[in-house]
């Protein structure tokens, strides 16, 4: 069969990206269509098939994808899967709305259903330039009809989440296998003694939940460390405390550091899935987390870390004042982590479009 994999945007790195490595690992030969790409990686994928869009050259020239927004149907349709039997795509936004030929099988990972589109009403304010926002309020409508067309389009649907599993039922009406996203065990390990601080990394974004995080160390006078860039980043340091450190956009081997010498992890937003506490957990760290999402599938109260239900001050408080770093073993922390390893995630992948090969 001839294979061709397809992914929304390489704009950033993140867990998305990783998902794509992977199936390329499996698929080594199959050119990556994708609606963008940022020619700062193009080192980092430079062995691969990569074919963007007929949006490339707009992209190049204004910098920023959501500055196309109300082209990015045309671009996707425009595709040309031609002569290909397979296409798997992994999507958190418009991938999955690819045509394929009459008799091509379409494959989705999907990370969520289009979030601004379906469920994150501000999700828009996160991420859309302001002036732009008023347009992009004006086509959601037909942004919403174009996107369960093409998820209707899809062959079979692959959730990485029950999260992301009921998600993909509601909003499409579509059923989905779920297959957990990995962790990389190898490269996440403990490799520090235990410091005085706690930690929360990521992209620095409103509805991460960070500004509530750090107002409670403002008011506790604890160390905080805080990883990551974006929006939120210039308000959150504004709004801090000498006790709260921020450390910008750090490297892996840095985050690992940070993960493994933190006394916990605290991930208060909500989530498709829960990776970063389980390269936390795979660094002997626990983690404190928001109890909806994706962290109710990668976290085990009492034993890898500990739930809040809701967003109240004191509550998240008292947890993080009776916080015990002893509590758990690092044997149960690293086990967690060992069962979303990429061997894992790869056969899983290749169990489920076993059948669909001999087609």
């Amino acid at each position: 069969m001839k294979i061709a994999l397809a992914h929304d945007s390489f704009t950033q790195l993140g867990g998305a990206e990783r998902v794509v490595e992977a199936l390329h690992e499996i698929f080594p030969d199959a050119p990556v269509f994708t609606l963008v790409f940022d020619p700062k990686y193009r080192l980092k994928y430079k062995d691969w098939d990569i074919r963007t869009s007929a949006l490339q050259t707009l992209y190049l020239g204004m910098g920023k994808l959501q500055y196309l927004f109300p082209l990015i149907p045309w671009g996707v349709d425009n595709l040309d899967f031609s002569g290909f039997d397979l296409v798997i795509s992994s999507s958190s936004g418009w991938a999955k709305n690819i045509r394929v030929p009459k008799n091509c099988i379409h494959i989705n990972y999907c990370h969520t259903p289009t979030r601004f589109l379906w469920g994150e009403p501000e999700y828009i304010n996160q991420e859309v330039p302001l002036p732009l926002r008023p347009l992009v309020r004006a086509v959601l409508g037909k942004m919403r009809k174009w996107d369960y067309r093409g998820a209707r389009r899809v062959t079979k649907f692959i959730a990485n989440s029950r999260e992301v599993q009921e998600r993909i039922n509601k909003y499409y009406g579509c059923d989905s296998e779920i297959i957990y996203p990995f962790v990389d065990t190898v490269f996440w390990h403990s490799m520090e003694e235990k410091n005085d601080y706690f930690l929360i990394a990521g992209r620095l974004q409103a509805h991460k939940k960070n500004s509530l995080i750090v107002e409670i160390f403002n008011e506790l006078g604890l160390p905080l460390h805080v990883v990551g860039t974006g929006r939120q980043e210039g308000y959150l340091k504004s709004i801090a405390k000498p006790n709260v450190r921020f450390l910008g956009q750090v490297t892996d081997d840095q985050l690992r550091a940070e993960y493994s010498s933190a006394l916990g992890y605290i991930y208060p937003q909500l989530e498709d899935f829960g990776l970063m506490p389980l390269e936390a957990a795979a660094c002997g760290t626990a983690s404190m987390a928001y109890g909806r999402g994706g962290a109710l599938e990668t976290i085990i109260p009492g034993r890898t870390g500990e739930f809040f239900d809701d967003y109240d001050k004191e509550t998240i408080k008292r947890r993080i004042l009776s916080w015990n770093v002893q509590k758990y073993a690092a044997g149960d922390l690293r086990a967690q982590a060992e069962k979303f390893t990429k061997e894992k995630f790869k056969s899983a992948i290749l169990n489920c479009i076993k059948p669909y090969l001999s087609v």
